[in-house]
Parts: C-alpha cells; structure tokens; sequence
C-alpha cells in the first residue's frame, strides 16, 4: 500500500490539461486563417498607414519625404472630399431605398405560386450575375445622347424634343447612374427577403386568418415581424457595400461632371491611378477604413439586437 502511495505520488505531471490541449488545438486550426487574413488585410492596411505619412507622387519621385499627418490636413481642407461625402449620401441613400422597395416588391411576387416562377427567379438573378464593370459600360451606351436606345425610344414617343445627355448634365448625372445600381442590386434584397418568406411557416398565417386578420393585417403583424432580422441584416450589409463601391461611377462619369457624382472610393481610386498620388490616395483609403469601421460598428449593434429579439 505504502508503494503504490509512494509511485503514485512520484509520478509526473502533465504540464498542460486535457482542456487546454484542446484550446491550443483549436488555436492551431484557426492559424492558417489568421495567417491568411494577417497578410491580405492587416499589413495592406498597416502599409496605406505608412503610405499615407508620406508625400509620395510617382511623377514627383523627388519629393518624396515624409510629411507626417500633411495629407490629413490636406483632407480637412480638400472641398472635393468633403464633396464626396456628401454625394455619397445621395448615392448610398437613394440606391439602398430603392434597392430594397423593389426587391421587396418582387421577392413578394416571386413568393406566390404561378406558371413559369422558376424562370422569373434565374432572369431576376442576370443583373447581380454581370460583372459591375459591365453594367457600367451597357448603361453608359443606353444613356449616349446621340445613339442611345433610352433618348431613341424618348423621343421616337414623343416625350423628348432634343437630346439628354444624362451623364454630362449635373443635375441627371447622379440619378441616372443611381437607376443602374438599384437595377444591379435589386436582386440581392429578392433573395434575402424571399428566403425569409418562405422560411415563415404557413401555420402562422393560417392561425392569423382564423383570427380574422385580413391581408395587410398579416402582412403588417407577421410578415414584417417574422423578416425584421433579415432586413436589418441585408439592408446594413448593402449600405456598406454602395458605399464602397465606385466601379459604376468610375466606368460611367469617373466622378464628373464637375464631382457631381464624385464618392470617397471613386476619389481614393482617382487619386492613386490617374494622379498617381499614392501617398494622397493612402490617407483617403484610411479615412474611408474609419468610416467604414463607423457602419461596422453599426452593424454588429443591430444584429446583436436583432439576434437577442429573435432569441
């Protein structure tokens, strides 16, 4: 007896449990991963804060020199920025609305059974599916004002006497270029909303005919209640992605007409690739990183409390 006490006590430790074996485990799967992400987005980021402590133009390579937060300052005072912002209002704004009111629209449409809905749902997808470059360049020929097929069908119905230039007019440079992205990303919001609806069990809508709610009660009662957490989701996922998105504006105008439709991402990507302003171009993509960071923040917000309502 006095053995064994003596062996079991002389035995070695180990120098980690059994659940912290499993924690560095889990650690070791995600390593990979963080790898992954450490080089694709923390030192791309790291280095445009770098970049933008910089004066850096690529056809100025003499002064080159460090400037310390000059080009922030040079934001503060930059009248096209602050431009920027605000038409990035407009554009965000106005292309999520109407995104999500007809997307809505037609993923209610699509929701109801009739012949020939499967097609209706493939031809619904073609404009998320063309690439936005494209879309940029079949808008700009739709919008031409001498051969495109927008002022011929205008003006061969008698609605139009002479020809718009819809992309080279201030005021209609913005709407226009706003009605090609709510046709793009129309069909992103079909989806999410669709998928929730039929997600809904039809018990709930059963139970509320049997109540005697008609059809806008249940509409408003319970389908709008039953998809709250995926109109959240997808309408603060589309606001950040419009808002980082310039390829439309900078296929369609290039922020022009006088910055009429000028974006921060348009103006980051002007400033980099055609002045070749790198150092510029760096401290503008910081400073779209802390907005964009703003509307993470937002987002995570709403669908934790999305999250603690559906729970």
């Amino acid at each position: 007896m006095n053995r064994d006490a003596t062996l079991a006590a002389t035995a070695p430790r180990a120098l980690l449990s059994h659940a912290s074996w499993e924690a560095l485990a889990n650690y070791a799967y995600l390593l990979p991963a963080a790898v992954c992400l450490g080089g694709t987005v923390l030192l791309p980021i790291l280095k445009a804060i770098h970049m933008s402590l910089y004066q850096n133009v690529l056809i100025r390579p003499q002064d080159y020199r460090f400037i310390g937060l000059g080009n922030y300052v040079r934001i503060v005072q930059d009248p096209v920025f602050w431009l920027s912002l605000k038409n990035s209002i407009v554009w965000t704004f106005g292309s999520v609305f109407f995104q999500f009111i007809f997307g809505f629209m037609v993923a209610l449409l699509l929701n109801v059974p009739f012949r020939g809905r499967v097609i209706f749902r493939t031809v619904n997808l073609l404009p998320w599916i063309i690439p936005s470059v494209v879309v940029g360049l079949i808008f700009e020929y739709i919008y031409q004002p001498n051969y495109g097929p927008l002022n011929d069908l205008l003006g061969r119905s008698g609605l139009m006497r002479a020809p718009v230039a819809w992309l080279s007019d201030p005021n209609l440079a913005m709407p226009a270029i706003i009605f090609a992205n709510i046709w793009r990303g129309m069909p992103f919001f079909t989806i999410m909303i669709l998928a929730g609806l039929q997600a809904i069990p039809g018990e709930i809508y059963e139970a509320a005919t049997v109540d005697g709610a008609g059809v806008f009660q249940r509409f408003r009662s319970v389908t709008l209640p039953m998809l709250r957490p995926i109109i959240v989701v997808s309408t603060v996922t589309r606001t950040i992605w419009t808002f980082n998105h310039p390829d439309l504006i900078f296929v369609m105008t290039g922020g022009g007409p006088g910055n009429a439709t000028m974006i921060p991402s348009a103006y980051t990507l002007i400033q980099a690739y055609i002045n070749l302003d790198w150092g510029y171009a760096a401290s503008l993509s910081v400073i779209l990183l802390v907005i964009l960071l703003v509307f993470t923040a937002l987002y995570l917000k709403l669908t934790k409390g999305v999250e603690e309502v559906a729970g």
